[in-house]
Parts: C-alpha cells; structure tokens; sequence
C-alpha cells in the first residue's frame, strides 16, 4: 500500500471511530489495535435480534454481539466442546439418541454484568413456539418439528430432547440461539412485543466479541471491542460494517485503504490476484462459497398457504400460472447456457451445480449431473406445456397451458438484490438467454430487505439469490428448502412450495436411521437431489471461486479453510497498527 492510501486509511478510522478514540497501547492490550472495517454493499441490516434475523447483513453483526450455543473448531472444521466464543462446555447423548445434554460454562457475562446461563437459551426455545406471535426467522422453523423440548433444569445445563432418535441432533441443538432472557423478559412483557421493537436496532445487552455502539441508517453499523470477552483479547478497537454503494466502490475503496478487507467481486478477480501475487495484498482464494440459486413460486402467488394445516394435513396451494408447471421449469433450466453466464458473471471461475449440495460434502451426489444447454428440448417442453408463439412476436402465450389464463403471455418478475454487480449481469444474461426460447423475463435488482421479505412472504414470481449452505455441513438442511414442514409464509424458506411425498419420506428416513451409517444416509440424500434435479423447484446455478483481500498492514492474517468463516475465523486477534 502507498504512504498515500496508508494516510486516508487512518484518517478515515479516526474520524467514524472518534467516539472510542484511545490511544494506541501493546498489541496485547484490549482496543489497542484501530478498528476492523468491513463493506456492506445494498440494503441496511434489518435487526440485531437473532431470534428475528433473516438475512445475512443482520447476521454479520448479530455473530459478533452474541455467542454461539454450540461453538465450533477452527481446525476440525467441526462441532466441539468448550469451543472459543461458544457457551456449551461439553455434552452427552442418551444411548437411544433422543435426549442430548449440554454442560455450558459460566465464565460468560452479559455487558450489563449478568451471567450467561441456561435460562438464555429457554428463553429463545419458548419464544420461538407458535402460539407467541413472534415473526422467528425462517432459519429456526424446523427445529420445532426436530426437536421435542429444551430444559434448564439448573443455570449450567441445557437438556435438548429430540423428537425422533436424530442422526442430526447435535447439527439441530446447535441452531438453538442465545440471548439476555433476564434483559427480554423486562423490555418485551409478550414474547411479540419484541418484532416491532426499537431495541431490535439498538442491541443494549450482548455478550460477543464486540459490544454494540450505534447503526446510521444508510451509513454503517460501529461496534467496540469487548473488554470482558473471556476467550481472548479483542484487540481491535472496533469494528465498522461500513455502507458502499455497490461492489465497484467497494472495491475503490478497498483500494485506497477505506476497508481493512473485502471479498474481490467476481469481474475484478484477476487484477486483484495480480495484486497479490505482487504482495500488495494479503489474498485467500476458496472455492467453499454460496451457492448462487433461482427460486420458482410453484404455489399460487397471490394466495400464499402453509404447506400444512393444524393437524398436520397437507393444504391444497394452488399453482403459479407459469411455474406450476414442471414442463416450464425444466424447459428455463434446459435454455440456461451455464459456459456464457461463466464468463459474463463468474469471471471463468465458475462451477456448474445440479444439487443441493457442494462438492466437498459428504453427501454430495457423484454422478448427478446440471441440465445439459438444449434449447431445442426447452422449446419442446414449453410446446408440450402449452406455451405457443402463435402470432410470431417472439413472446409465447397460453394456448391450452395448465394454469395461466388462455392468451397469457410467458411474462414473469425475476428479481435480484441490487449492488451486487456480478448477480445483476447474470440476470440480464437470463434474460436474454430465456428471451431466446419465446420467455419474457422482466428483470430488476431490487433493495435486499424487499427482496427478502417478498421471498419469505411467497409473492414472488422468480428469485435469484445466494444460499449459505451453513458449517458445518448437514445434509439435513435441505430440509429447510424443500420440506412441506418450512412452508410457511412470511418465515419459512420452502418459498416456492414444494412438495413431493417421496422427498418428505426420505428425508424423515434419512434423519431417524437407526445407526446413522453415513453410506446408506447418503444414498437417501441422493435419490432426494435427483428428485429435485428433475423437478427443479430451484435452479442451482452454481459456485464460483472467491478471493478475500486483506491489506498488508493487518497483523494475526492467518486464513485457515477448516474454519466456519475461513478469513475472518481469528479477527479479533488482527492488529492494525497506527501509522
């Protein structure tokens, strides 16, 4: 980096990060280093409430205000006791497998001074039920059909029973949030006080690495170091999750020393690995990234239904007038030319996907392959379903199709998050590749948060979107994509609908065998992804290559790939040191 860059840089931290000026100390010492400062490109985040969070911009703040239930090791890549940042010290499984009990430690102190104890996972357990009116984030729906009951029968046991012997029990007990119940209990008097509250964006009471200072609207969200944090010096004064117009700014400032480090967007990937390669810049490459996915509403979008009823029954949806019919679906995934959108939107980079799964997973299926590009055979599935150019505009109407209205043109909304430069090519690359095959797609990049909430509430005609696949890897949550159990709108993520009888009986077999034997569980898994493959409820598009970058002054870099977030896993020990 250039003395120049070096000077803005430091600028810059002194003048957002005035409020908690200290003077720079031993790197040792809590706050002595200047302030973590990372890029949110779009919309704002939309709480710091973990039980509500939907969203990754509210999650990147909500990991570092509050510590996970069940923590996981950096170099195994899996759950462990007595993980840094964790409350669970250690636990035991009852031999029929049904009831884990989780031993927490009791060093752990909210900011306000109060122990961290079991009642703080109770509290997120009972919140989560039903019947309080809480909009729970569609990330923890399931658990309520996985996991029978959670106790705290003293401050430093947890007692999770599940509701069938689970292969994934531990991933399922894992998902259970921790949060100030003694602080909840007296702010929110009804559990659904707390959806619309202010306290959502103004977090009094955490117990993460870093405590909560403010949120600008538009501008950043500043946090400061915990000085009680009992894993460890936080020796970053801060972190800022500062607000950038879009990926190209981004990038500008990371260039010009702004943004202590950044995920390089796909279009500029081979000047920044120059950069690296020059030692301008510390670079971790990866492959282990979000996959890139277009959602279909399979059910009636203007009349949105749980996929179950209070007994349990399956509802009746209705169907999407375009996307209810499979024909169409497979006829888009047919007319996807995946080696365009490479080099239009992955920069070369680029894996083709035809699963639910990533290639490094256990369960991922060999063999499985994406939709061949055939735009013959997606206009002769568009002809079979119905969708006719008669009058030769090169748009297709109905003409004898299951559910549109005869004469409907094969019009429909494909939405994306906007700032995201490399997500809104691919869909203009969509919708001139769909174009060619008689499909009007109306294409626009909408604000993050709308397009969230118009996912969640079923509204939506096609969406594409990236999908975290979570870490460490459960097979099991695909569960939450496509299960009848997580349709259910405003909160669950089976968005589109789906449901296939078959899918839902492998699934609960694949869960409850007895044993686990990880090679006949994966062979469950698979006959689901080839189910899916050929009903695509989702087009997986795909994963590319990834490059985080790290400016040169940035001491404790050390990106380890077995770990839950590979560059950022040991931020709190980074010190940047004044100039």
């Amino acid at each position: 980096m250039n003395k120049l860059s070096r000077i803005v840089m430091v600028g810059l931290c002194l003048a957002l990060f005035a409020a908690l000026s200290i003077p720079v100390a031993a790197q040792e010492e809590s706050g002595s280093g200047q302030p973590l400062i990372l890029p949110n490109f779009g919309a704002d985040p939309a709480t710091f409430n973990p039980i509500l969070s939907n969203d990754g911009t509210s999650n990147a703040i909500i990991t570092r205000l509050f510590p996970a239930f069940v923590g996981i090791d950096p170099d195994s890549g899996y759950f462990a006791p007595g993980a840094n940042g964790a409350l669970v010290l250690d636990w035991e499984v009852s031999p029929d497998n049904l009831v884990y009990t989780f031993t927490l430690r009791d060093d752990l102190f909210w900011s306000d001074g109060v122990p961290v104890t079991s009642a703080d996972v109770k509290y997120f357990w009972d919140a989560m039920q039903p019947e309080t009116g809480v909009n729970v984030s569609g990330s923890f729906t399931t658990l309520l059909d996985l996991i029978a009951s959670v106790e705290a029968p003293d401050p430093t046991t947890v007692v999770v029973t599940l509701a069938n012997p689970d292969c994934n029990g531990l991933d399922s007990a894992a998902t259970l949030q921790v949060v100030p119940a003694h602080y909840y209990t007296q702010i929110f008097p009804e559990f659904a006080d707390m959806n619309d509250s202010e306290e959502n964006l103004n977090p009094q009471v955490t117990a993460g690495t870093f405590t909560f200072l403010d949120f600008r609207p538009g501008e950043q969200v500043r946090l400061r170091a915990n000085p009680n944090y009992p894993d460890g010096t936080v020796i970053p004064v801060g972190f800022i999750y500062k607000n950038v117009a879009d990926q190209t700014v981004q990038s500008e400032q990371f260039l010009a020393g702004q943004l202590t480090t950044m995920g390089v967007p796909t279009a500029r990937l081979s000047e920044f690995f120059e950069y690296v390669d020059n030692g301008d810049y510390f670079g971790h490459p990866s492959t282990r990234a979000n996959m890139r996915f277009l959602g279909f509403n399979i059910g009636d979008p203007n009349n949105p239904q749980p996929g179950l009823d209070e007994e349990g029954n399956v509802i009746e949806q209705g169907f999407h007038p375009i996307f209810g019919d499979v024909r169409v679906r497979q006829a888009l995934n047919y007319a996807m030319d995946f080696e365009g959108i490479n080099a239009g939107v992955f920069g070369g980079t680029g894996i083709q996907m035809a699963t639910h799964s990533r290639p490094d997973d256990w369960a991922y299926p060999e063999g499985i392959e994406p939709y061949p590009f055939d735009q013959e055979q997606a206009i002769a599935l568009l002809e079979e379903a119905g969708w006719t150019d008669s009058d030769g505009d090169g748009v297709r109407e109905c003409n004898g199709c299951l559910y549109a209205e005869e004469g409907a043109l094969l019009e429909f909304d494909l939405n994306t998050n906007a700032g995201n430069t490399s997500q809104e090519a691919l869909g203009v690359v969509l919708q001139d590749q769909w174009a060619q095959v008689g499909a009007r797609a109306n294409f626009q990049a909408i604000d993050f948060n709308v397009l969230v909430d118009n996912f969640t509430a079923q509204t939506f005609d096609a969406i594409m979107i990236f999908w975290g696949f979570g870490f460490p890897f459960d097979p099991d949550g695909v569960t939450a994509t496509f299960s009848v159990t997580s349709d259910l709108p405003g909160s669950g993520f089976n968005t589109g609908s789906y449901y296939n009888e078959r899918v839902e009986e492998l699934l609960n077999e694949a869960r409850t065998l007895p044993g686990c034997d990880r090679e006949v569980r994966r062979e469950m898994y698979r006959e689901v992804y080839e189910i899916l493959r050929e009903e695509t409820p989702w087009i997986w598009i795909g994963i590319g290559q990834t490059l985080t970058v790290t400016q040169p002054n940035v001491e404790g870099w050390d990106p380890k790939p077995t770990a839950a977030n590979e560059a950022l896993w040991n931020e709190e020990t980074w010190f940047i040191p004044a100039p």
